[in-house]
């Protein structure tokens, strides 16, 4: 689910920022979030390899780790239609309040067609056209929701806020990645893993690639706050750090080291089952640090 952020003053309201409200959102909703945009970085990686014509991953059946891919990314919806108070509204929309969703719902209703095509197509008569077409539908549907909300919630941040968060869009992409491919090394590990034309050490470095470029992008999103902008002040860092390295460890240094040490004694599906869990607990915690900060650095401003 997208952040929820106060209106700055003197930003420009987004249409689809009707929902939005002033208090910081709490690990459960912040929680949602990152298990959607995993759910979105899982479709990503299986419609790429969809629309390269790949029946599965080593002993991984693609229908599994979509439909996986799917209630990560529609546990918000769901939640939000039982009204329970973890989230208060889903991409700007109230279902049942609202008459129509807004342009990010939209788009993430959008991205549920594919996925149900790829559904019905998948009948184990190999893939067709239609097949790879609609993997590729699915990542460009993915990549396009995760890139709009992205600037949606920039959007509704002060000028200099905005021009803080310029990375934003590609640091939840490459968080997409990263996430969904955590996933899918889960999926595949529970089915058995990669059978041996495939092997797991270049799956292995892809993912500790992506960690570490996501890594630079998160420190540089870091280091872009605490710089002075826009006739606000210099952020108090002093009481950052320590849950910034507690957030590292679980995002960064527990998955990495999962990772290594599968390729070098086995184990997969143990350590999948740890590194999984830890991205989440540490891209949650990082999270809600960032926006407090943020929080800090919009009221300086005002």
């Amino acid at each position: 689910m997208p952040p929820i952020r106060e209106l700055s003053p003197d930003a420009m309201p987004d249409p689809d920022a009707s929902g939005v409200h002033a208090h910081l959102p709490g690990y459960a909703e912040i929680l949602l979030r990152v298990l959607a945009i995993s759910g979105y970085g899982l479709w990503i990686w299986l419609g790429m390899g969809l629309a390269l014509g790949m029946e599965q991953i080593g002993r991984c059946d693609m229908r599994m780790p979509l439909i996986l891919g799917t209630a990560l990314v529609g546990a918000g919806l769901l939640l939000v239609c039982l009204r329970l108070p973890a989230a208060s509204d889903w991409y700007g929309w109230q279902p049942g309040r609202d008459r129509w969703p807004t342009r990010a719902a939209l788009m993430a209703l959008v991205t549920f067609l594919p996925v149900l095509l790829v559904i019905i197509l998948g009948d184990g008569h190999g893939h067709t056209l239609a097949m790879r077409v609609a993997g590729a539908v699915l990542m460009l549907c993915s990549l396009v929701s995760l890139v709009y909300t992205a600037y949606r919630y920039r959007s509704q941040l002060s000028p200099g806020l905005q021009r803080v968060s310029s990375s934003l869009p590609v640091s939840r992409l490459v968080t997409a990645w990263y996430g969904g491919g955590l996933w899918l090394w889960l999926c595949t590990m529970a089915q058995g893993g990669l059978e041996p034309p495939h092997s797991v050490y270049p799956w292995i470095l892809l993912l500790l690639a992506l960690a570490l470029l996501l890594g630079l992008l998160e420190g540089m999103r870091w280091q872009s706050l605490g710089a002075p902008h826009g006739g606000g002040s210099d952020m108090d860092m002093r009481n950052v750090p320590p849950a910034r390295f507690v957030a590292a460890l679980f995002v960064y240094v527990l998955p990495c080291a999962a990772l290594l040490l599968t390729e070098r004694f086995g184990g997969g599906l143990l350590a999948a089952a740890v590194a999984v869990p830890s991205c989440l607990l540490g891209k949650m915690l990082e999270q809600h640090v960032y926006e407090t900060a943020l929080a800090g650095e919009l009221l300086a401003a005002g």
